[in-house]
Order: C-alpha cells, then structure tokens, then sequence
C-alpha cells in the first residue's frame, strides 16, 4: 500500500532529532518547533476541532496572519482528514466577499482565523449576503479553541483528498485545484530526487504558505525529507527585503527561492545590504518561479552577491502550476550544453509558427528564460485542433503526471472543459519545447499575473462597476506585459466621450477602487469610443491592447498628457511644508492612521501591504506622477518623502518611470507573493 502524507510525517518523527521549523518574524523575533512537536501540537488542535463539530470530509477555509498558527491547523485538518481550503488573508471588505464566492463551492464548511477583525467585517455585512450569516455561525476564533487532549489520528488513503487549492485572486467565481495525498508525494519525490534534497540541506521560504510555493515547496517538502526549515511572512520580506538576505547568511541556507519580483525587489534595496558581512557560500541554489522570469534579473543577482560566495548559476527558472500541485520543470543543474534564454523573432511568435532564435536583441525580438527539464512529467504542444506539433514550434501546452489534479472541487464543468478524461490538463499557456527544455512563451488564458497572484479580468470588471456613474461593460480591463520590467501591468478601458479634465478624475477613482479592493495597481486608464464584443457578449479584450500596442490611442494618450501637464504646473507651487501636510492627510484618508509625523517610519505606524499600495496610488493621484513600486521603502518617513517629491518629483520635468509601447508585449506570461500584494 503507498504511504500518505501522515504516515511519511510521523515515520519521520520516531527519531530523537529536534529538526523542524524555525520561524522568523523579525530580527529579534525567532521561534523554532521541531517538527515532533508539531505533530503533538497538530494533535491537540485536531480534538478541538472535533469539538467545534468537524470531522473528515468537512472543510476549513484558513484565514491566518501567522505561519505558525497556519501550519499547526494544517496538520491539524491532515491528521483529521478535514479537508484546508487555504485563502490569502486581506484586511479588507472584499476578502469576506471572496470568502462566500469560496463558501459557494463547498459542502460542510467552517471558517477560521486569528484575525479579531474579521469577525466584525461579517458581522456588519451579514444582512447583506445569506452566506455571511451562515458563516458567522460556523466562525471558529483560532485563539479561543480550548486545548485539553490529543486526538487520534484517522487513517488516511492515498486517494483522500489533501487540501483544496482555490485560485487566487479572485472575489468572484473561482475554482478549486483538488490536491490528493498521492499527487503530493509524487511531485515531492520527484523534487526530493532531482534536486539531490539530503539532510545537509536547510530551507528558507518567505512566500505565503496560501500559494503551492509556499506550501509545498518551502514547508511541505522539507518536512517529509525531515529537513530543516525558515520561514519568514511576505509582509517582512517587503518591509525588510535584507533580513532575507541577512538570514540566508546566518543560518547556512542551502535552499531557497522566490517569484522573480523577489530578485527585483532585493536588487532595488542594495544599499540597505550589509555585504561584508554576509556569505552565501552554503546556497546550492535557488528557484525563480511562479511568474515570468527574466534571465537579466537572475544575472543581475547573482553578480550582485558573487563576492559574497553566491555561485554563478544560483538560481534556478521553472514553472509549475497549481494544477500540478507545484513544480513541473526546472533548470536543475544546467549539466546540459543549452542557453539560459532565448531571444526569439517576435513575429515568429503564432500557435504553430516554428521559433526563429535571434543572436542579438533588437525592437523586433523578445527573451524568454529557458524554464529547463521536466523529469516526471509528460508534456505536449498542440494547436487549436489538439493536433501535437513538433519540438520547437509554439502551441498550447498540455501536461499529464500523477501530480496532476484529476478535477476542480465540486466544479464538473470547469473539469470537463480543461481536463481531458484521461488525464491530459490544458494549461492556457503557449511554449515550445526543446532539447527535451520548456520554454513558456506567454498565456492563452485572460488571466492578470501581478506579483505572482492571478486576477481575473471580469472581477476587476465588477469592482469597477460599483463606482457610480460606471455602468455594466463601460468598462473592461485586461493585462499587458512590460518587457522592461518583465511584469504584467492592468490596463483599464473606459467608454468616454466627455473633457480630459473630468476624466482625469474618473481615471483616479478607477485606481484608487482597485488598489483599495485588491491591492493591486492599475498602470493606465485609457478612454475609447469603442469596447468590441464577441458573439456571446464578452468584450474583446485583446483587441483592446492590441489597439494600444500599435498606437491606436497616442492621440488621446497625449491629448491627457497635456492636461496632466496644466495640473501640475500648479503642483509646482507647493512648498516643502505643504507637500509634508499634505502626504500626512493621505496617510489619514487611505489608512485612518491619525498618529503620523514626519519622522515615523511608515510601517511602524501599523502599515500593512495593501495600506501601502492605496498610499502609493494617492500619492500617484495627487502628485500626477508614476512613483516607484519600493518608495516607501526608499523614503520611510514623511520627512524624507517629502524631500523626494518636492525636489524630484515636482521639479524634475522627466518621467524615468514612464512606460514606452515598444517595451511592452502583447502576450503575458505564466505565473507573488506577499500576502496581500504578493502570492497568495
């Protein structure tokens, strides 16, 4: 009979080793649990849970701030056979809404946090939904479960169903990749043995434990090789990107990894580093997956450390999805004579176009990271016709492996639509295949890749229709990949016909609703005259960007530079004191933070990610300016904001953050963390 995820756990137990987790939620903040008392603690949790009235088959939709009480609840509900439905936790109204688009799809749910807050934010809108009062009465307060005995564990089978993996990002509809506990331990021993995984090797993951990254890589992983583990919160890693750093060093890290935003992040905050006293001389390596990866950033990196030990080829570009519970190929020791990336004629760029490899980078070319091996998993690229093509020519990618998920949960038709009945997943994405390597060239699927976490156009759709005077499709955003930035930036759409003054506004309410909802930043508000529709009604997105790619809307684009331009003439006016007042209101409107002063840094006042990403998107607002992504990392206090804006901001006639059309293509790409603004 094949071992399940239990049996592994408490076969790895039996010795007298302390391994286990250590958890870092600060400098001074360190916490380890040896996995032994995990299993002791998971137990006592498990018989209060049976004691709120769960039992197998039930399930637990987690809404944690902390890893440790996240973790402990897992191992709870696996020990239990009560089925986890992990969910990013967002201070935010539409987090409850995106629990009752969740709640929708299961059977016998229950609800827990360790948020006081949450409760409160079902509470008063529990009139509005009929979930939400059902939710309420099914609501367990992690910190108020009594622990008085141990419950036995109840035995498992390797078909049971794990944990229900829902897609992130969305407030609307969304969908559950069921995770088996045969499914798990495939792709675990499939990493555990090309990665050469051995007890030598030490773990360090900051990607949330909501995201199969987080989970399977950085937690589950080294618990069932019995190896030890780090993890920090992705709101650390964003306050304090070197504390990553500085933990890789200080504890020997071999192992560990990041979206690609992660690099870029650490590469922006270099001269908070303390080098000299850093070595990375222990990192065998680490992963770049969960998002686009640009070879450039890896390069940048590893160059960027190398007189500290880290090793040339470091890191490591794969793909994976959640569909295949996490990895599907990676670049695993790069023993093969091929290129790290590809630099392809990007009009050669079709389903069923044959790649033409350029040697040099021109207008006309695009890059993409060679995404290396897929040992343990078959793959194929077909056209529209499911037709295989042969290696080396761009189609659709299918995977097929018993990771592969068999079906989304309680959700038939979305099955039958994306997996075929023997086993074949349609992933959405376009590549091509070479030397027996994957490389990923962009994503059929309309999905909107920020920072590693997927949002659906249609919900950014519906939010944006709450905002008065916007009615049903007047509006219609969609994503467009920078290839400068490599990432994913929201476009929006409006049909417009009124002053560019009047739309100014109407584009700063349009950002300040997504960033307020979801966190996330909308690069551009265009106004048209025209939103196409296919023959069922759905707007035709592609369209839209395709218009924009090829300078469809300059003239309007310019036409709104020239207001913007009038507007800050008299921006130009302030004084430094005023710009002060002024980013200390905002700070009040967008966090209801009423204590700030000009010398308190930012996330000591109680800053959270998605606080952050609505003040930076205020200050955009106001200032009429694109600021960059790590600004309040760069200027933490109002003081030295203030400083910024008013001498390079509203002073400095150049836009360095401006987005060129010839940098962006039209194809996004596969796919960050954070818990609000990254993975989730």
């Amino acid at each position: 009979m094949k071992l399940t995820i239990q049996e592994k756990f408490f076969e790895n137990i039996q010795s007298d080793s302390t391994t286990g987790i250590t958890f870092i939620d600060g400098r001074s903040s360190i916490e380890h649990l040896s996995y032994k008392k995990l299993y002791l603690e998971a137990c006592y949790k498990l018989h209060a849970l049976k004691e709120k009235g769960l039992g197998p088959g039930d399930e637990l939709v987690f809404q944690f701030e902390s890893n440790k009480n996240f973790i402990i609840t897992f191992w709870a509900c696996i020990l239990g056979k009560i089925v986890p439905v992990p969910l990013t936790y967002v201070s935010a109204t539409d987090t409850v809404k995106k629990i009752c688009g969740v709640w929708k799809k299961l059977k016998n749910p229950y609800v827990i946090t360790d948020s006081l807050s949450l409760k409160y934010s079902f509470e008063g809108l529990k009139n509005d939904e009929y979930y939400f009062g059902e939710i309420l009465e099914k609501f367990i307060q992690y910190d108020e479960l009594t622990v008085s005995k141990r419950a036995t564990p109840v035995r498992a089978n390797h078909k049971d169903i794990a944990f229900i993996q829902f897609s992130s990002g969305s407030t609307g509809s969304p969908k559950g990749v069921v995770n088996t506990q045969e499914a798990i331990l495939y792709n675990v021993n499939n990493n555990i043995e090309h990665l050469d995984i051995n007890e030598n090797d030490r773990f360090l993951g900051w990607v949330p434990l909501t995201h199969d990254m987080g989970l399977i890589f950085f937690h589950i992983l080294p618990l069932l090789s019995n190896t030890p583990q780090f993890l920090m919160p992705p709101s650390l890693f964003l306050t304090y990107p070197e504390l990553w750093m500085e933990s890789l060093s200080e504890h020997n890290i071999t192992i560990s990894g990041s979206p690609n935003f992660g690099y870029k992040v650490v590469l922006e905050n270099l001269d908070r580093i303390p080098l000299e006293n850093l070595s990375f001389k222990s990192l065998r390596f680490m992963i770049n997956s969960a998002e686009p990866v640009s070879v450039d950033v890896c390069r940048k990196f590893t160059t960027a450390f190398s007189s500290q030990g880290l090793i040339k080829n470091c890191i490591k570009p794969g793909y994976g999805l959640a569909e295949a519970v996490l990895g599907v190929s990676l670049r695993y020791h790069n023993k093969k004579n091929t290129i790290d990336e590809f630099v392809l004629n990007r009009s050669k760029l079709n389903v069923g176009s044959h790649i033409e490899i350029s040697q040099t980078e021109t207008d006309n070319t695009a890059s993409f990271a060679n995404l290396g091996e897929f040992d343990g998993t078959q793959i194929t690229i077909v056209d529209e016709n499911d037709l295989v093509l042969p290696d080396g020519v761009l189609g659709f990618i299918r995977l097929k492996s018993p990771a592969v998920t068999r079906s989304y949960y309680n959700d038939p038709k979305i099955t039958e639509k994306v997996i075929s009945e023997d086993g074949w997943l349609n992933t959405g994405d376009i590549g091509f295949i070479i030397d027996q390597d994957l490389v990923i060239t962009g994503r059929a699927k309309e999905m909107i890749l920020i920072n590693g976490q997927n949002y659906f156009p249609n919900d950014i759709d519906r939010l944006l229709e709450e905002i008065p005077g916007i009615s049903f499709q007047q509006v219609t955003s969609c994503s467009v990949f920078n290839e400068r930035t490599h990432t994913d930036e929201i476009f929006v759409f409006v049909l417009y016909k009124g002053c560019i003054k009047e739309f100014i506004d109407l584009a700063a309410q349009i950002k300040k609703q997504i960033s307020a909802k979801l966190g996330i930043m909308v690069s551009k508000v265009i106004a048209v005259d025209k939103i196409n529709k296919s023959t069922s009604g759905k707007p035709q997105r592609y369209l839209l960007r395709d218009n924009f790619l090829n300078g469809k809307y300059d003239t309007f684009l310019e036409q709104l530079k020239e207001g913007m331009d009038l507007v800050k003439i008299e921006l130009k006016k302030l004084t430094l004191h005023q710009v002060e007042n002024k980013i200390i209101a905002l700070i009040q409107d967008t966090t209801n933070i009423k204590e700030a002063n000009v010398n308190t840094n930012f996330f000591d006042l109680g800053f959270n990610s998605i606080q952050a990403v609505e003040f930076k998107v205020a200050l955009e607002e106001f200032f009429i300016e694109k600021i960059d992504e790590v600004i309040l990392f760069k200027h933490p206090n109002v003081k030295e904001l203030s400083e910024f804006i008013h001498r390079d901001v509203l002073m400095n006639d150049s836009k360095p953050g401006s987005v060129n059309r010839n940098n962006i293509s039209s194809k996004a790409r596969i796919g960050k963390l954070l818990k609000s603004t990254v993975l989730g």
